[in-house]
């Protein structure tokens, strides 16, 4: 007998890796529509205007040398993986906001049947398509899809770690640990923030490992081969880090910046509330009160009946708490709310599941099996194509309307009317959004001021926003300190929109 070529030990290992169930026809279909859904959704955002955090990383990054992207973490916004991906969009398909955006988006769309794969190992057919229904429609989750930042690749990671989790505590095959591991080092290479999921995730396994039936011997083995891949993957993710440690910014940069700096334990107990509360009302952006209260209740219902409904021993969500609980308290640091993105896709598919379990104990009194799931089906697929309807019809899609982005018009005046004697100056947000516009249709960002590297200035083209702290000319001035070396008195308005104005005025 012939053994199997490699093209079918290809498809035999991805359908382990990424089918985890022979599904009916219709399961597929519906879950293409969902994802279709989503990508719709998302694509309705994809042009709206740049962010700061976003236009800084193509500024400072993305459409630097390769050696910048690999060695410089100078700032946490350098997302190497997706700012990798970013730089190569750039290169290929031109410099434009949806190539900015592309990888953050094609993420963002994949999520969706990601969460599905991965909520398949925990939950029936059912209760996983309706994971995949609702974080489509998630506003929170969508919005970030059209941010050009690397949050939704550590989503789709996370997923993808729990699909493979749900594999290993079963069976370690070798496809499953080794794509186990590369998940993790991929996942860590995007934002170190990975460590969340990572250890949730893994604390799962470790203790469903510690728990599961059969001689200290099989255990013992169980946990040396996993923790064996633990360790790989992070000296894969040291390696992948190697340019920064040695050849860049250093370790510092990675470990100790300002984002991840210990604080004091007043600081931190003063930070958790407000920011707990926070993370809550981000989390919930868009979602009406009464959706809330049902994911809640969801979500509860997936805690308490966890071995009802699930075909796992013990319960994920506890373990990712608890794994987040001790880092937080061993770091003393407590996140900003768009860290915890990953983790609200898992509070949407657990409390997805919960509702759709309660709903299959509702409906178990009819008769007709098929007209039950005919119901919970049409149900699961029609929920998201009716949020797209109302939601589309909202002021969210609207056209950009001046107040939205005056630096993008603003931008569009420079090109037009900048001379070789005139230095833009302006503050952060400003100076960054606007010269993103600007560097993608040509105008370099080495004609703003930079206070680390001054130039002499004949003529100034002063941004000013006035919605902002700074919002008049001297203001911007004195913030660089530059007032004394300007005729204030012979400024001159050339230019405004919206909160935005641009004034020219001559040196001394």
């Amino acid at each position: 007998m012939q053994s199997n070529s490699p093209t079918q030990k290809m498809q035999s290992i991805l359908r382990h890796l990424f089918v985890p169930q022979e599904e009916p026809r219709w399961i597929p279909l519906a879950l293409g529509f969902i994802t279709l859904v989503a990508l719709v959704l998302r694509a309705l955002l994809i042009t709206q205007p740049v962010q700061y955090d976003e236009a800084y990383t193509f500024i400072y990054y993305a459409s630097k040398s390769l050696t910048t992207i690999l060695a410089n973490y100078s700032a946490p916004n350098n997302h190497i993986f997706h700012t990798l991906l970013v730089a190569l969009a750039y290169h290929l398909l031109g410099a434009s906001l949806w190539t900015l955006r592309l990888p953050a988006f094609l993420a963002g769309v994949l999520t969706v049947p990601a969460a599905y794969i991965a909520a398949r190992r925990f939950f029936s057919q059912h209760q996983s398509l309706a994971a995949a229904a609702v974080l489509a429609v998630t506003p929170v989750l969508i919005e970030y899809s059209t941010n050009g930042r690397g949050y939704t690749l550590i989503i789709l990671f996370s997923l993808l770690l729990a699909n493979f989790a749900g594999i290993l505590v079963k069976k370690q095959t070798i496809s499953a640990l080794v794509a186990y591991g590369l998940t993790a080092a991929l996942g860590f290479f995007t934002i170190p923030i990975f460590l969340y999921p990572m250890a949730g995730i893994s604390l799962w396994l470790f203790a469903s490992y510690l728990t599961e039936s059969g001689s200290n011997q099989t255990r013992l083995r169980s946990l040396t081969v996993f923790l064996v891949t633990c360790a790989l993957a992070g000296l894969l993710t040291f390696l992948l880090y190697s340019p920064v440690i040695f050849f860049g910014t250093g370790l510092g940069s990675l470990v100790s910046n300002e984002i991840v700096e210990s604080q004091t334990w007043p600081t931190f107990f003063g930070n958790l509330s407000p920011r707990l509360t926070n993370t809550a009302a981000f989390w919930m952006t868009g979602i009406v009160p009464a959706f809330r209260v049902l994911l809640l209740a969801g979500f509860l219902i997936s805690l308490f009946f966890y071995r009802k409904l699930s075909n796992q021993r013990l319960p994920l969500q506890v373990f990712l708490v608890l794994a987040i609980a001790i880092l937080m308290l061993a770091q003393r640091v407590v996140p900003l709310p768009r860290v915890w993105l990953f983790l609200d896709a898992f509070y949407i598919l657990f409390a997805a599941a919960g509702l759709t379990w309660l709903a299959e104990i509702v409906l178990r009194g009819l008769s007709s099996t098929r007209l039950k799931e005919g119901i919970l089906a049409a149900v699961i697929v029609l929920v998201p194509f009716i949020y797209l309807f109302v939601f589309t019809q909202g002021a969210h899609f609207s056209i950009v309307r001046e107040n939205d982005s005056p630096e993008e018009f603003a931008a569009g005046y420079i090109l037009e009317n900048i001379q070789p004697e005139d230095t833009l100056i302006a503050v952060p947000p400003t100076d960054i959004q606007t010269a993103y516009y600007l560097a993608i249709n040509g105008l370099p960002f080495d004609r703003f001021y930079q206070p680390d590297h001054p130039t002499s200035i004949q003529n100034a083209l002063v941004l000013v926003r006035t919605n902002s702290k700074n919002d008049t000319p001297k203001s911007i001035l004195q913030y660089f300190d530059l007032t004394r070396g300007f005729i204030l008195a012979r400024a001159k308005l050339v230019y405004e929109y919206g909160p935005l104005q641009v004034y020219s005025i001559p040196a001394r």
